[in-house]
């Protein structure tokens, strides 16, 4: 069984990483103005950090739910697809972190712009799908809460 407890820390990075793409929206929105400083640094430390504790965190939280993998091949697949999501979300990251330090001017805003929204919509629609995946392939392993828990961090991924 799959209870409320093994999914909770999983949620918690969903609504991390959440506020992080709702202020990297925030910041598309402001361009060409960069934010400050202080604002920057700790962008910067969001980029590099979030993505790349969730990913670590997510793998293991796959593993240890599904194994390594699930014998019916869309299963399979949706798995893959996760693994290779979360891994591209921190590429994207580190890119964004190089964007934000070097403050380079030859960058356009609206190259910086197309990134910003680029990873935070990613971002996005691969916590949606990661639930998703996890609420199908889960089934009846899910204990109520579980599933409660699930669907309620799904609404709240579609809402933005």
């Amino acid at each position: 069984m799959i209870d409320e407890i093994d999914l909770v820390a999983m949620v918690a990075d969903h609504a991390d990483l959440g506020q992080l793409c709702d202020r990297l929206e925030d910041v598309a929105d402001a361009l060409p103005r960069m934010p400050s400083a202080g604002a920057n640094l700790r962008l910067c430390h969001e980029l590099e950090y979030r993505p790349a504790t969730h990913e670590a965190r997510e793998h293991a939280l796959v593993k240890r739910l599904f194994g390594t993998g699930t014998t019916e091949p869309c299963g399979a697949a949706a798995l893959q697809h996760i693994r290779h999501r979360s891994g591209s979300h921190v590429v994207q990251a580190q890119d964004l972190v190089t964007a934000f330090q070097a403050g380079d001017p030859c960058l356009p805003p609206s190259t910086l712009g197309y990134m910003l929204r680029c990873f935070f919509e990613g971002c996005r629609a691969s916590m949606a799908f990661e639930e998703l995946t996890i609420l199908q392939l889960a089934g009846d392993r899910l204990t109520p809460r579980a599933r409660i828990l699930l669907e309620h961090s799904l609404e709240a991924r579609c809402r933005t």
